[in-house]
Order: structure tokens, then sequence, then C-alpha cells
């Protein structure tokens, strides 16, 4: 858990324990001030959920049907530490209005790991690849499905000159 998820945690405990505060020192009825604490508490999961999906943080959420890999990074398993591992894709959708890359994690796979990493190697050489998500039959992504579309032949003359 990083330092500022833990800051934002703690500014909203502040915040539900001045609430709960005044509620016990007003005379409004019991359940206008069990609503209030309701709608703070509910509040600050909605925001914690809505800063999980902000783009930087990686989305364990669905791929794109069709992306472009930016770049990979993965992290192995390590049982000693209780650490599952992932494969972190920074991909760009091919359907979205912005060209923006989003950050995505994977649960780690082994075979996920050496096929992106090999893209990516192919990538440095000049190859682009579009991908997409290949599902099991429980929806999840099972596996990445790469197809190459072009391949770059060097530098591109400006129309500069």
């Amino acid at each position: 858990m990083t330092v500022s998820i833990v800051g934002l945690a703690l500014a909203y405990v502040l915040l539900i324990l001045l609430t709960l505060l005044a509620v016990l020192k007003s005379e409004i009825g019991a359940g206008l001030k069990l609503l209030l604490v309701v709608l703070c508490c509910g509040f600050y999961l909605w925001h914690y959920d809505a800063l999980q999906r902000y783009p930087g943080w990686p989305a364990d959420e669905d791929l794109p049907r069709r992306f472009e890999l930016v770049s990979s990074f993965s992290v192995e398993p390590d049982p000693k530490n209780d650490e599952a591992g992932g494969v972190y894709l920074w991909v760009r959708d091919l359907d979205a209005a912005s060209a923006l890359p989003r950050a995505y994690r994977l649960p780690y796979r082994r075979t996920l790991h050496r096929k992106v990493a090999d893209v990516q190697r192919r990538q440095q050489e000049g190859e682009r690849f579009v991908a997409s998500p290949v599902a099991q039959a429980t929806g999840k992504p099972a596996s990445i499905q790469f197809e190459a579309v072009q391949r770059d032949t060097g530098p591109h003359k400006s129309s500069l000159q």
C-alpha cells in the first residue's frame, strides 16, 4: 500500500470522526444521524474505488478489445513474501477516441510473461503489433493474441526540409 493511499484513508477517517463528533453533539433525529454516518462511509468507499481507476494506476479491469502494446513490466510471484506477482501492460486502445495509453495489471503467468517479452523485443527491432485478449469460458483473459501488422523500415523522411 502506498503512502498516498494511507494518507487518503487517514484523511477520511478524520472526516468521519469529525462527522461523528458533530452528530453526537447535535440534537437532530437518530435516523438523520445514522444517514449522515452511512453517507460519509459510503463516500469514502466510493472515492477509494474511483482512485483505483484513476489514469496512471494499473487497472484490474478488462483489456481493450484491440490495443497496441506500448510497454510492459512483469513481476514474478514470490511465495515467501506472499506476493502474487503480475504482468503490467501499458497499452493504447485502438478503438478509443483518445490516443493516450493506459496501464493494466494481469495475473502473472509465465507463458504470458514470455509472450509479452518476446513481442516487446520484436517491437524494438521495428515490428508493430495489434493485440486482443483471448478470453476463457469465465470471461477473464486467458492470454493475449498478438498480430504483426507492419514493419518499420528505418527512419522516416521528414516532410520538413
